[in-house]
């Protein structure tokens, strides 16, 4: 083992910290064990003194509490994962990794984030609970201009002074209150001219968000909403982006009970269609020729609605439907297409068609 240079837990990650181990030149440690192990801080220090050529560091479900003294003397890391469910506010001492190029903390919702954070000029990805970045330091210019990858940034934080300093993000999400934070959210996302996937989450039980009062970047490719509630129908809006290939509309999403795709050639790239928990939506309404490139589309559940688009028929590319709780109406329009086995994969759950 003293000449590893990668080192991969399958089963037992409390053993390996009780055995003693040679000073070598590990670069990669990773612990694949599904048992969420509680680690003794004492242990994860002796570990950083012991391992520090360390390149790659995943520590994969083992639980830190607190955070682990000595992760600043990795100065190598480029990649670094921890579960530390109690952390609310991001150490200093993290920001002096100045190599780390991706740090994912799935389990941490992060308040606060020292402005140290900045000086992360090698940060490419970004995967938090949740985080807070904070304003940059008014003497500071510089931006991050290598990190492309954000989640869950708080919405807190979309202020056009945060967000255009983040030049060359292509994937972007966010969670939390989006309507008490309607006004930034809303003006600050169309800074963000590289974004190619964007999800919004509503995190708020007692407010919509306004899909008509935001600014999409055109170069969107993927758009995801969640839980936002929408009063309004979002589809004459969303089919003006030019490029988007994916959209769904995930739980919640949108309450009314008519959707409309009204121009013509609307959602002109669009590749994927996911509604799901339209709970109430009974009519569907295409204009001709919308969804020209459309290949798959799942709703569920459709308990209320009657039928689909006669143009959905229209288009030649469109082969995969799923359709959940289809209400009978539906069901038996749906086998008047004698050909639709042929050219068409179409599941109808729970039962099949």
């Amino acid at each position: 083992m003293a000449n590893a240079k990668r080192y991969i837990i399958a089963d037992d990650l409390i053993e390996f910290f009780s055995l003693k181990h040679s000073d070598m030149y590990l670069q990669s440690f990773l612990n694949h064990s599904s048992e969420s192990d509680h680690l003794n801080p004492i242990d994860c220090e002796n570990f950083c003194k012991m391992f520090k050529h360390l390149r790659v560091l995943n520590m994969g479900s083992a639980v830190l509490d607190p955070y682990p003294p000595g992760l600043e003397n990795l100065f190598h890391l480029k990649y670094l994962k921890l579960n530390i469910p109690s952390l609310k506010c991001l150490p200093s001492l993290l920001c002096t990794l100045s190599n780390l190029q991706t740090l994912d903390m799935p389990s941490s919702y992060v308040d606060q984030t020292p402005e140290d954070i900045w000086k992360m000029q090698k940060l490419m990805h970004l995967n938090f609970g949740s985080i807070t970045l904070p304003a940059p330091p008014k003497n500071y210019s510089s931006s991050l201009k290598n990190l492309i990858f954000i989640s869950a940034l708080h919405p807190s934080s979309c202020t056009p002074d945060i967000l255009c300093r983040l030049p060359n993000l292509q994937t972007l999400r966010v969670s939390g209150d989006l309507s008490c934070y309607h006004s930034g959210v809303s003006k600050s996302v169309c800074e963000l001219h590289k974004v190619e996937c964007l999800k919004l989450v509503n995190e708020s039980k007692l407010s919509r968000m306004v899909l008509s009062e935001y600014q999409f970047p055109p170069s969107l490719i993927q758009l995801s909403l969640s839980n936002t509630e929408l009063m309004e129908d979002p589809m004459p809006i969303l089919e003006e982006l030019p490029r988007l290939q994916v959209l769904k509309l995930k739980q919640n999403s949108y309450l009314g009970r008519k959707m409309a795709c009204v121009g013509s050639g609307g959602f002109p790239e669009l590749r994927i269609l996911h509604l799901n928990s339209m709970y109430w939506l009974d009519e569907w309404t295409m204009g001709a020729r919308a969804m020209p490139k459309l290949e798959s589309l799942i709703v569920n559940p459709c308990a209320y609605l009657r039928k689909l688009p006669e143009e959905l028929w229209c288009i030649k590319s469109l082969c995969k439907l799923d359709l959940h709780w289809p209400q009978t109406e539906l069901r038996q329009r749906l086998r008047t297409f004698e050909d639709m086995e042929w050219r068409y994969d179409i599941q109808l759950y729970p039962c099949g068609i």
